[in-house]
C-alpha cells in the first residue's frame, strides 16, 4: 500500500475511501473534519506500517496542528479510515502536539 495510490482515489474519485460510524463520532469528539482527513493526507508521508494493509500518516490538517489518519486497503482502491487523532506519542511520532 502507498500513499500515491490514496492521494489519486482522493484526486479522481476513482476508488472509495469511507468512514465508518465510530470514526465519525471519533472525528465529532477530537473536534476533526473530513477535510482534516483530506489535509493529513495531502500533507502528511506515512508514519508506520502497522500491517500488511493498515498504514499510520502523519500530516498536517486544514489549521497547520500535527494530524495522524489510520487507513487500511479493504480491495484495490478501496479504503477505509480506521481512525484520526492528535500524535501524542513522542516515541512513535516526530511531530507531537
Amino acid at each position: 500500500m502507498n500513499l500515491k495510490e490514496i492521494k489519486k482515489v482522493l484526486m479522481t474519485g476513482k476508488g472509495v475511501i469511507k468512514i465508518g460510524n465510530h470514526t465519525k463520532q471519533r472525528l465529532v469528539k477530537r473536534g476533526y473534519s473530513k477535510g482534516d482527513i483530506v489535509s493529513g493526507i495531502f500533507t502528511g508521508s506515512i508514519n508506520e506500517i502497522q500491517s500488511y494493509n493498515k498504514i499510520s500518516i502523519l500530516g498536517k490538517d486544514r489549521d497547520n496542528n500535527p494530524i495522524v489518519v489510520v487507513i487500511a486497503k479493504t480491495m484495490p482502491y478501496h479504503y477505509k479510515i480506521v481512525t484520526v487523532m492528535p500524535p501524542i506519542d513522542q516515541s512513535r511520532f516526530r511531530d507531537c502536539i
